[in-house]
């Protein structure tokens, strides 16, 4: 619903810019004409075009109540600046005009300030509400914004005034108007000055974007302690020179001892033949898509070796949901070099909490973890569970949209058991939200991001909604029927589970979507809505057209800003951090939290009600606010970023900064690291 509310807005303005351009114009040729009768015409054919400008103006009224209905963060932008600037010239014009306009014989009246400045002052106004609707979405007070834009703004009613009192002059002292030559002439200078401001600021854009061919990832648009903040979206690239502090090699896993579990993990360029005969291009880890299942126990000492036999950019692991020490995180740049080819990294790391994890290369990760290099992680108890048919399910998606689950792109048939406890551990690998049916009979979740759901109560047919990253299990006790596993979109695939491996059934989506939010029972944490906190930090997401790294594209910002210019969240080890997420851009970011997991606090204002949710990857959907918080527990610098990953390779990049720390790391195309 919101992101129809947002295209529209976007349609509206340009609408509105195309109508009152053509209305301006065509009351300024009711002066010019010296004929009385094609005066009158004229004057008829401008009513008709004013009511016709009037629909968008009515759209526009009725989409900002829409939008503020959603909340002040959606709808201010409109109002303090839309409301002034277009819909109170608008009303104007009505007014004034059309009384005009019945009158046509007086020409000199619609060179009057009041009946030909309105229509002028509602197209530049709907030129200044597209530029805030979809190229400079301001963001916190607005103080700046309003100051610099009414200015703006100002100018451009000074110069129309200018100009109509000079048209009122040459009407007073019957001198003749400009001939079509001249106005021709005029024209073709504006339309040649105005493409030059464009290619002028286009190449500008572009270089000014361009990242620095090396730079420090926690060195980068100062720091922020509070809420808000933006800036200009230029890069400069300046030398770094490294801050006093602990190097955060030192915040790695255990560096001796015997691991309990060791695994190794080789990289490599694949071609895939996948069961239904379709081929992949791309990257795997030990040749298998997903990637080898590491499982572990809970405290045990984990040791994986990453080697790297051809990918020529360079691989990493980053073990996504799982808190582990900074230095074992693996973000190139950041906490390590990227794995070149014939190269080799060992990550160390005691599993610290049981769940359902997964692990990805982060080195260009839009490209590599779309092309396969993925897998999953499940940490199991300490001791051993009683009878339990476990069945991990990584969902992912290649460049060619063609689906698998856990590495099938058709079918996949399995036997268990009637009787049988089942549990699902499902995973969202791609960077696109998923929607999960399970049909056939009723179950639980009993996790979410790896964090247990206190009181799961029994669902039937609800849809299960995952961000990018995310993941939930379920249990059920498998019936003597066919139960079906699969995603919206892809009927036809996804997993099939019977007694005896055989039959059918078709996956429904017309449930309810579960929420979360509501779901299972209230449960004591050690800090909630009402706790005091040391950090509050505001990061509002829109989308608008601009440039990043030199390239033109739709980009996803953070309060204003792409990365490196989204200032870092600096924190104390023991802090509380309270998180608010404002999505008005007209996609979902599944914002994900290296090295921590936050408590839901609420969603779109309203209080959690059910199980405490613990998330790494927040899913905040269009149009949607969500508070959380966590502590700040586990020291480093830690990336997070929107786990949408071509978000992030377009800069919805940002950083959690301990005091204290430095790294020695560095990105940028004249380095080894290229992290996303």
């Amino acid at each position: 619903m919101f992101e129809a509310l947002v295209g529209s807005d976007t349609m509206v303005d340009v609408a509105l810019i195309a109508l009152w351009a053509l209305a301006a114009w065509r009351i300024g040729s009711l002066v010019r004409q010296p004929d009385a009768r094609k005066r009158a015409s004229g004057a008829k054919r401008v009513r008709a075009l004013l009511v016709l400008a009037g629909v968008p103006v009515v759209a526009k009224a009725v989409l900002i109540a829409l939008l503020l209905d959603h909340g002040w963060d959606f709808g201010a932008n409109d109002l303090v600046f839309g409301v002034p600037m277009l819909l109170v010239p608008a009303v104007l014009t009505y007014v004034w005009m059309f009384p005009a306009l019945r009158e046509p014989d007086d020409r000199a009246r619609f060179a009057e300030l009041k009946v030909g400045l309105p229509p002028r002052l509602t197209a530049i106004g709907a030129v200044f509400a597209f530029w805030l609707g979809f190229f400079r979405q301001p963001v916190g007070g607005l103080f700046d914004e309003i100051v610099v834009y009414g200015f703006l703004f100002l100018i451009a009613a000074l110069l129309q005034v200018v100009k109509l009192r000079k048209v009122s002059g040459l009407l007073t002292t019957g001198a003749p108007f400009p001939g079509l030559g001249v106005r021709f002439l005029r024209t073709g200078a504006k339309v040649t000055a105005f493409v030059a401001v464009v290619v002028v600021g286009s190449v500008w854009g572009s270089s000014s974007s361009r990242l620095p061919g090396s730079y420090n990832m926690a060195e980068h648009g100062g720091v922020a302690h509070a809420a808000g903040g933006h800036g200009s979206g230029g890069v400069s690239p300046v030398a770094y020179s490294p801050a006093p502090g602990k190097p955060i090699t030192e915040l790695s896993g255990p560096k001796d001892g015997v691991p309990d579990k060791k695994f190794t993990l080789t990289a490599r360029t694949t071609e895939l033949t996948l069961p239904s005969g379709a081929k992949i291009q791309g990257w795997t880890y030990d040749g298998t898509v997903p990637g080898p299942l590491l499982r572990v126990r809970q405290h045990e000492l984990v040791e994986v070796e990453l080697r790297n036999a051809d990918v020529e950019v360079g691989v990493t692991l980053h073990w996504h949901g799982v808190d582990v020490p900074n230095a074992e995180d693996g973000v190139p740049g950041l906490t390590q070099d990227a794995v070149r080819p014939g190269g080799r990294h060992v990550y160390r790391f005691r599993a610290p909490d049981v769940g359902s994890y997964w692990y990805h290369s982060h080195q260009v990760s839009s490209e590599q973890v779309r092309a396969g290099l993925y897998g999953g992680f499940v940490v199991d108890p300490p001791s051993p569970e009683a009878a339990v048919t476990d069945i991990p399910v990584v969902v992912h998606t290649f460049k060619n949209q063609i689906q698998v689950m856990n590495g099938t792109d058709l079918l996949d048939r399995k036997a268990v058991p009637a009787g049988t406890k089942t549990r699902l551990r499902l995973v969202n690998s791609d960077s696109q939200t998923r929607r999960f049916s399970l049909t056939g009979t009723s179950f639980k979740v009993t996790a979410i991001d790896g964090t247990t759901v206190n009181g799961p109560t029994e669902v039937t047919d609800n849809v299960l909604v995952l961000g990018g990253g995310a993941r939930y299990d379920v249990e059920f006790t498998m019936p003597d029927a066919p139960v079906r596993l699969a995603t919206m979109g892809h009927p036809d695939t996804g997993m099939l589970l019977s007694p005896d491996g055989t039959g059918d059934r078709a996956p429904r989506f017309d449930g309810a979507e579960l929420d979360a939010n509501s779901y299972g029972a209230p449960a004591p944490t050690n800090f909630g809505a009402d706790t005091p906190v040391e950090r509050t930090v505001e990061w509002v997401m829109d989308n608008r057209l601009g440039f990043y790294d030199g390239k033109f594209a739709m980009v996803y910002t953070v309060n204003g800003d792409l990365f490196p210019n989204v200032p870092a969240v600096m924190v104390n080890e023991g802090d509380l951090v309270r998180m608010r997420f404002v999505n008005r851009s007209f996609v979902d970011h599944p914002m994900h939290l290296h090295g921590h997991h936050a408590l839901v606090l609420s969603r779109n204002g309203k209080r959690a009600s059910g199980s405490p949710q613990w998330l790494d990857t927040v899913t905040v959907h269009p149009g949607e606010t969500y508070e959380v918080m966590f502590k700040a527990d586990n020291p480093g610098l830690w990336m997070d970023h929107c786990h949408d990953l071509d978000h992030a390779a377009l800069g919805m990049v940002m950083h959690l900064s301990y005091e204290g720390y430095t790294t020695t790391f560095v990105a940028g195309h004249d380095t080894p690291n290229q992290p996303e």
